[in-house]
């Protein structure tokens, strides 16, 4: 029974991604420890692959399906834990706005996207270096959604403020995307002086970013900030809004306020030429009105939940602080 009630506290596309996660890092593991129990092996435990599982570059071609499978393949501990914490956080409170299909939908799109992006220019870059070695490292992991989910928080709740350590750090969730780019970036130039991590990080966010800027489908309805099934299709007659044409929601947006003037113009002209291409469709006047309804929408009910969830942290402090007071009562009464 308290199983149960501890599983009720998921959200279904936790359920299923978390069981996902651990499912496929299970089977690897286990194939591994079969490999290297046969014998034969001269290469450590944790060298060992499992190319029909592992996105590894010189395999892939092989073993298609890894660009999908590779999502959940963590090979370390450490990914493990944070691919944990980055679902079971982000797809708890994504779900109240999207649904459960939408979440998952969108973590195996954005997921097999990043990678399919990340195999194809490691193997060009190895072949332009000559690097034989770099075909054989294992690529993927949960850093291919990780970005994909600080874009939806950056969707949803761009002016919340994140306050860490007692209110020493504190910034805004949209500029939380730009300040970890730098970062792996800085990183990867730097430190690994290689394309990982920037190179899925990267891919991750701008990959999520045109999803949700110009595909994704929502329901007209603006009262209903939520993603529908099958763009809409419960009913015949529904309506839908395709992508986020809301001006918080601009490219631009992500980037310092400082810097917002200039890239603002680059943005506009690969957006303008995107459209004369046809590669995405231009927004109207009435798109652009109704995203920027559904932005306010979801801010309201963003703060409607952080409200609540304020006030039950206040309650429980206050339960809390009655219980030592009447502890301290009976104890002096027990004295007397």
């Amino acid at each position: 029974m308290a199983f149960l009630i501890k599983s009720n506290m998921f959200a279904k596309s936790t359920k299923v991604l978390l069981g996902t996660l651990y499912a496929v890092c299970l089977t690897i593991l286990l194939l591994k420890m079969q490999r290297y129990r046969g014998g034969g092996e001269t290469e450590s435990f944790h060298d060992i692959q499992i190319p029909y599982m592992q996105l590894i570059p010189r395999y892939t071609v092989i073993y298609p399906w890894v660009i999908c499978t590779s999502i959940f393949a963590e090979i370390t501990i450490t990914s493990l834990i944070i691919s944990t914490i980055v679902l079971y956080v982000s797809t708890k409170y994504v779900e109240k706005f999207w649904g459960f299909r939408e979440v998952i939908k969108f973590v195996l799109l954005i997921g097999s996207i990043t990678n399919l992006i990340t195999v194809l220019t490691t193997i060009v870059f190895n072949l332009v270096r000559g690097d034989v070695s770099g075909m054989d490292k294992p690529l993927g992991g949960g850093i291919s959604y990780y970005f994909g989910f600080l874009v939806v928080l950056k969707q949803l709740i761009p002016e919340h403020n994140i306050i860490l350590f007692q209110g020493l750090i504190n910034f805004r969730a949209k500029h939380l995307p730009f300040v970890l780019l730098v970062a792996v970036s800085f990183w990867s130039i730097v430190v690994s002086r290689s394309l990982y991590p920037s190179l899925p990080s990267l891919g991750s966010f701008f990959t999520s970013y045109i999803y949700l800027r110009f595909f994704q489908r929502f329901s007209m309805d603006p009262l209903l900030p939520v993603t529908m099934a099958n763009g809409g299709q419960d009913s015949v007659n529904s309506s839908v809004l395709k992508g986020d044409a809301s001006d918080t929601f601009s490219l631009s947006e992500f980037f310092p306020s400082v810097i917002k003037p200039y890239v603002s113009v680059v943005f506009a002209s690969i957006y303008d030429v995107s459209c004369f291409l046809g590669i995405i469709t231009p927004f109207t006047e009435d798109s652009i009105e109704q995203s920027n309804l559904r932005a306010q929408k979801r801010q309201e009910q963003a703060n409607q939940v952080q409200k609540s969830v304020a006030n039950s942290v206040a309650e429980r402090r206050r339960q809390v602080a009655l219980q030592v007071i009447e502890d301290r009562i009976s104890r002096n009464e027990d004295h007397n």
